[in-house]
Order: C-alpha cells, then sequence, then structure tokens
C-alpha cells in the first residue's frame, strides 16, 4: 500500500491504477488515514519549502546523490517532504466528506490549509495554478480535480494567477459568490466575517455568480472590478496594483479610506478597534507596510500618513483616537 501511495502522489499511477487504489482507500479506514497523512505532508512541504527549508533538502539529496538510484531518489523525496513538513503540519486539516453517497460517487478527499495571523502563503495547486493566500485566510483543495471544473473553496482573499484549460473553468467557491475563469490573474477578497466582497482583474476573463441567485451574474474585463453595494453585485472601473505586493508580503493601499485599513487590520490580526469620535477615519490615504510585522509596528507606520493616536488594551482591543 506504502508504495502504491507512494506513486499515487510522484504522479506514476495510470488512470486505472488511480482507481483501483481509491476504491481500496475508501473501502479500508486504515487505508484513508495514511491517504490523508501523506496528502499533508506532501502539501504542507510544498509551503514549507517557501520558507528555505528547499535548501536542507537539496543539500541532502545532493549528498546521497551518486550512491542511489532514480527509483530509490523518487522515494527519499517523500521522506525529506515528511521531515520538512514536521514544523508546519499543524497549519493543515485534512478530513473525508462521508455524507450520504449514491453507489456511484466516490468519497471527496480534501485538504484545507489556514493561513497564521500575520502571515502570507503561496501554493501551487496540482494543475500550475498559483495562490497567494493572505493572513486568517483558510482555503480547501480536493486531493484531485474533476474531469469537469478545478474548484476550490476560500474564505478569506486570495490572489490567483490560473493555468488555462478551456475544457475545465477554475472556480474559486465563497459563501455568497463563485468566481469563474478559464485562464487568468485576478483577486478574491471573500471573510465571511466581512460583509465586503471584491474581485479584482488584472488579465483575462472571470464571470461572478450569485450563490443565491445564480441569474445575478457579471463578468469582468482586465482594470475592472465587482463589489456588493446594497445586496447587489456592482460593476466598476479599477486598476489593481497591488500583485507584486501582495507576493512580496507588502499590502499597498492608495487612496482608500482609514476606516477600511482598519477593517483589513481586524480580519487579519484578530483585533477589534474601539473609534473614538475625535478619529477621522473617512480621510483617504495611502502607503505600504509589511504584512509580517506586529499589529503596534503597524500602527506606528500609519501614523506616518495619517494622524491619529491609539492605546493598546489589551492583545486584542485597541482605541483609536
Amino acid at each position: 500500500m506504502n508504495e502504491q501511495l507512494d506513486k499515487y502522489f510522484l504522479g506514476e499511477l495510470s488512470d486505472t491504477e488511480k482507481k483501483e487504489l481509491l476504491d481500496q482507500i475508501e473501502s479500508d479506514s486504515d487505508s484513508k488515514a495514511e491517504f490523508i497523512r501523506m496528502q499533508n505532508t506532501i502539501t504542507i512541504s510544498k509551503l514549507v519549502e517557501q520558507s528555505n527549508d528547499n535548501e536542507w533538502a537539496s543539500r541532502k539529496m545532493k549528498e546521497l546523490g551518486n550512491r542511489i538510484n532514480r527509483k530509490q531518489n523518487r522515494r527519499l523525496y517523500l521522506n525529506l517532504a515528511k521531515y520538512a513538513a514536521v514544523t508546519a503540519i499543524l497549519l493543515v486539516n485534512a478530513w473525508l466528506l462521508t455524507d450520504k453517497f449514491t453507489p456511484k460517487e466516490k468519497a471527496a478527499l480534501y485538504t484545507q490549509i489556514k493561513v497564521p495571523t500575520g502571515q502570507r502563503i503561496y501554493m501551487t495547486l496540482q494543475d500550475g495554478t498559483e495562490a497567494w493566500l493572505s493572513p486568517r485566510s483558510i482555503i480547501r483543495i480536493p486531493s484531485e480535480f474533476s474531469k469537469d471544473e478545478r474548484s476550490v473553496e476560500l474564505d478569506g482573499e486570495g490572489f490567483f494567477a490560473v493555468t488555462k484549460d478551456v475544457k475545465r473553468p477554475f472556480i474559486v467557491k465563497t459563501q455568497d459568490y463563485n468566481i469563474k475563469v478559464l485562464g487568468t490573474r485576478f483577486n478574491v477578497f471573500a471573510y465571511t466575517k466581512s460583509k465586503r466582497f471584491e474581485t479584482n482583474l488584472v488579465e483575462g476573463s472571470v464571470q461572478v455568480i450569485n450563490n443565491k441567485q445564480p441569474e445575478e451574474q457579471i463578468i469582468l474585463k482586465p482594470d475592472e472590478m465587482v463589489s456588493v453595494k446594497n445586496g447587489v453585485l456592482v460593476k466598476s472601473t479599477a486598476a489593481f496594483n497591488n500583485e507584486e505586493y501582495l507576493k512580496s508580503g507588502i499590502f499597498y493601499f492608495s487612496n482608500k479610506k482609514f476606516s477600511e485599513i482598519l477593517d483589513y487590520l481586524t480580519l487579519w490580526y484578530k483585533v477589534k478597534f474601539e473609534v473614538k469620535d475625535s478619529a477621522q477615519i473617512d480621510k483617504y490615504v495611502s502607503g505600504k507596510f509589511r504584512q509580517s510585522d506586529d499589529i503596534e509596528r503597524i500602527l506606528k507606520a500609519l501614523q506616518g500618513v495619517h494622524h491619529f493616536r491609539y492605546k493598546i488594551e489589551n492583545n486584542e482591543e485597541i482605541k483609536i483616537y
């Protein structure tokens, strides 16, 4: 079983062999548990590589490269991935959707990734699509995309560079709206704890669909965005110029209300702001800060572009005046 699982995650199984393996996994609880564990490990190892752990893995591979054959080399990759994943394994929670299925349906395997407070995560999906996720975002990814579509579930903010596949649209599913694309670059802001919803298009074309009222749809062209006003999708012109900053972990804002910046901080850092009447939070400001900084350092940076004072009552409550 372990050897077959290794081959599955290395992409060495035929479609028939994959089907036989998944049938076996579905009928055996121990096999399910092992599959989920390896899925977590491989996913996290890719995330950990973004923090330079791949440098350690590469060094070990070179040290052993002259003494192992190609098959052993691939096996070592899986082992190194397991070791690299140890420091970040708590970020991932995988589960089986085991509700009622008809005899023809298969149990869907998913991986859930939660981005920690004040951090960002970059990941590459199985089809080559790239995603940059903002702090406290949650994404759910199937272990294998279906033959008809490539869908992920998002609670938070993510910038996506989608690999084009005209036969299988890529769909980002959020609580109230779905974003459907073929191959493009766009940003989605859709935290369930926020009333705001926005989709900004950089390249290509996207279709935004209301989950509760599918007839409400909007198609965006580059340099357009859709938002929700009074419960209705509204399209407007807006050049999204934050792509490179998002990739580097820096939040750049241009001509935004100070109140909107506080909303971002509330979501990203799990803090509550108590705004006094004397605070001018409707003033438009521009600037940038690094998302990995702590909340107090960010507030001090914001004082450079807007006059206000603050007082941190505890780790989660801040007065603005």
